[in-house]
């Protein structure tokens, strides 16, 4: 990718948006309307579970990102269950078990609510086609969140 190529010139990097906390990421993902909406399974307001998952990867991602020497080890061990069954989940997804791994997701981002609510926060424009669709209000696409 750093390739030299005629008569090509990139920006700047100062006019790039300033990274979003992760922290702050995590959170906004775990609370928005969207996915709250896929907590009880696949519904009319909440018709691909897939997308669902592909959201909750990347808050527990950010949460990992935001928590990594920041809580104790016992903590850590809940973010890190939750992380490594949300990944078994998505590589053989069930409706039976969607439930309870969101359950269980759910249950580990209330517990931290308080901690990522004090951390830093970003101010967002749901209009800047460089975020991902989280922090838009929106679900991730099936393979990306910036489809």
């Amino acid at each position: 990718g750093r390739e030299e190529a005629n008569d090509w010139h990139s920006a700047p990097k100062d006019c790039a948006p300033p990274p979003v906390p992760d922290a702050f990421a995590a959170l906004a993902a775990s609370e928005m309307e969207a996915l709250k909406a896929c907590d009880q399974g696949k519904n009319d307001a909440c018709p691909d579970i897939a997308k669902a998952m592909k959201t909750w990867r990347y808050a527990i991602t950010h949460l990992q990102r935001a928590t990594d020497g920041q809580l104790d080890a016992n903590t850590m061990q809940y973010v890190n269950q939750i992380a490594g069954d949300t990944d078994a989940f998505t590589a053989q997804m069930t409706e039976e078990n969607f439930p309870v791994v969101v359950g269980n997701n759910r249950q580990v981002f209330m517990a931290l609510r308080g901690w990522l609510a004090g951390q830093p926060g970003a101010e967002v424009d749901v209009n800047d086609p460089s975020l991902p669709n989280p922090l838009k209000g929106k679900l991730c696409g099936a393979s990306s969140c910036y489809e």
